[in-house]
């Protein structure tokens, strides 16, 4: 699914002391099956308009064909909605298992799979967990393994565009370098279009392609991989620590390029020990 922002804004309660500013007149292109991050404050008003919760005040929305403007009608919100999945940071759990949670989830999105018991125990092993959790109570989850299991849900019904909320927070290095290449996958050998809304740069670098900061409504830095390594960003969001070495080394007279890729970098460093 492509998604482009034409135009865009959205703000509330306009011309009052209680006016939010989340979009002003903002253009920008995610392609499909991408990888692109978001980074700012209050980020989620970007799955509330992809999932038409929220309508644009301004300008207009489009996902693949269809125009989301402020007053266009949608023929068939649920359809759309089977299309993107969204990870929220809050995890809110109604049924008394594991199992039936991912089973409610495939139910309400109409899924059908060849096998329901093995297509639920491999949506868990993808997202990190295994058959022992399927009679656990979600609600008695740790704070990651809620996590997972909200990731399990989501890819239980196979949505073409999947919408990360501060999804990495709490995981271990390993954590996150396995959910980096898992969400490499996806992309590359499933075409799936990937958001990843937050401010961690250190989870989003060499796995995003494309970087949003937006700040007051309006996108302040934009750019490819290479965006890593302007300074610009850097007023806004903390500086990764692979960026901060090698602009360091650099400083001190190294010739280090400027890898996105750290195994790259390792090679880069190994090649210049004297």
């Amino acid at each position: 699914m492509e998604i482009v922002f034409n135009n865009l804004s959205l703000i509330e309660n306009k011309n009052t002391k209680q006016e939010v500013k989340y979009l002003d007149n903002v253009s920008l292109t995610i392609n499909e099956g991408s990888i692109v991050g978001i980074a700012g404050e209050n980020l989620s008003f970007i799955s509330n308009l992809l999932m038409v919760s929220k309508r644009p005040s301004k300008g207009e929305l489009k996902l693949d064909d269809l125009v989301i403007k402020r007053t266009s009608h949608i023929n068939n919100v649920n359809m759309l909605r089977k299309r993107i999945g969204v990870l929220e940071s809050k995890n809110n759990f109604i049924t008394k298992s594991v199992k039936e949670e991912i089973e409610l989830v495939m139910k309400n999105f109409e899924y059908k799979a060849k096998e329901d018991n093995q297509h639920i125990v491999d949506s868990l092993k993808i997202a990190g967990l295994n058959e022992e959790y399927l009679d656990i109570n979600p609600n008695e989850l740790s704070y990651t393994e809620k996590k997972k299991l909200s990731l399990a849900c989501l890819l239980s019904y196979n949505p073409e565009v999947i919408i990360l909320e501060d999804f990495y927070k709490g995981f271990i290095y390993r954590e996150r370098e396995y959910y980096k290449k898992l969400f490499l996958k996806l992309k590359n050998k499933f075409k799936k279009t990937i958001i990843i809304l937050g401010n961690d740069l250190t989870f989003m670098f060499n796995l995003v392609d494309n970087l949003y900061v937006i700040n007051k409504g309006e996108v302040v830095v934009n750019g490819d991989k290479q965006v890593f390594y302007n300074d610009e960003l850097y007023k806004y969001l903390e500086m990764p620590k692979i960026v901060e070495f090698t602009k360091y080394a650099q400083s001190k007279g190294h010739k280090i390029l400027e890898y996105t890729d750290l195994k790259e970098l390792i090679k880069e460093l190994y090649r210049n020990v004297k």
